[in-house]
């Protein structure tokens, strides 16, 4: 958690399709692809503060699956120390406008809540911590049932970060193969530009809003100009109007724009992993 931002955003509703099963020692959510259809490759979806526990995260899981013919893993990185969706309501009472003086009163209480659970989240799920349990998933599917298959990392805020690590190469699998094949993310937070879109060296498409005040905009189209100039093939970096941080996730589904917005992060990542699956095939 970087900035509000990261712990604003709304409930989606829906029920998942997936089910929870320990994978290479983690707790994972997976999506599996529709019956009867082949199965392209292996997402592995790395997500925002709010974890497993997330149903917004789950849905949009179901979502990758149904429509790229993947099977989806939403593993616990972070070992049950996410943020709650309460702070949905937290965040939204620190930072609505002053109408009265109840609604500054009530702000102290909610600051210190905020910070309560957020700090939490920061120390349990630090670099040093993280890093290596993300490796280890990746190694351990490599040498198991993604030996053979492709691997697409897809990260959401938090999440991002790691897809940019594994899109750096940093690492070979016993097999001699990269960690992943290619990547998605939408609103990464925690990146120092220019250095992480330097280190990029697979395929990597990006997603982020120019109202985002995680990544700002200076930044992203620093970070747009580094990859699109390496080669346009093999990376993207789409800048979308008015959206905000968290957009892919967690928008509102009572405002339409939030919803469009919603529709068109969802929309590249599938066309991406689409293309990268059938180019992997090759």
């Amino acid at each position: 958690m970087s900035c509000p931002q990261c712990a604003v955003g709304a409930l989606h509703t829906g029920t998942p399709e997936g089910r929870i099963e320990t994978v290479h020692g983690l707790p994972t959510y997976i999506a599996d692809p529709p019956a009867g259809l082949e199965q392209k490759g292996i997402i592995v979806f790395l997500p925002d503060a709010f974890g497993l526990q997330l149903v917004n995260n789950k849905l949009l899981a179901d979502k990758y699956a149904r429509r790229t013919n993947a099977r989806v893993y939403l593993p616990d990185f972070m070992n049950g120390h996410y943020l709650g969706a309460h702070m949905f309501d937290v965040m939204d009472v620190i930072l609505k406008k002053n109408g009265t003086w109840m609604d500054t009163f009530w702000k102290v209480p909610a600051v210190f809540q905020a910070i309560y659970n957020a700090a939490p989240f920061r120390f349990f799920n630090r670099d040093s911590v993280t890093k290596p349990k993300v490796l280890k998933f990746f190694h351990d599917m490599r040498a198991n049932e993604a030996a053979s298959q492709a691997v697409a990392a897809a990260g959401f805020c938090w999440g991002g970060k790691w897809v940019f690590m594994l899109c750096a190469d940093p690492e070979k699998a016993a097999n001699g193969k990269s960690l992943v094949d290619f990547g998605y993310t939408a609103h990464p937070s925690d990146l120092v530009i220019p250095q992480d879109a330097e280190a990029i060296k697979l395929p990597l498409s990006v997603c982020c809003g120019d109202n985002d005040m995680v990544f700002g905009l200076k930044q992203l189209k620093q970070l747009k100009e580094i990859l699109e100039t390496k080669d346009k093939e093999k990376y993207e970096v789409v800048i979308v109007p008015g959206a905000t941080h968290g957009f892919a996730v967690r928008g509102s589904p009572l405002e339409e724009n939030a919803i469009e917005n919603g529709r068109q992060a969802e929309q590249q990542a599938v066309d991406w992993y689409n293309k990268w699956f059938e180019k992997s095939k090759a």
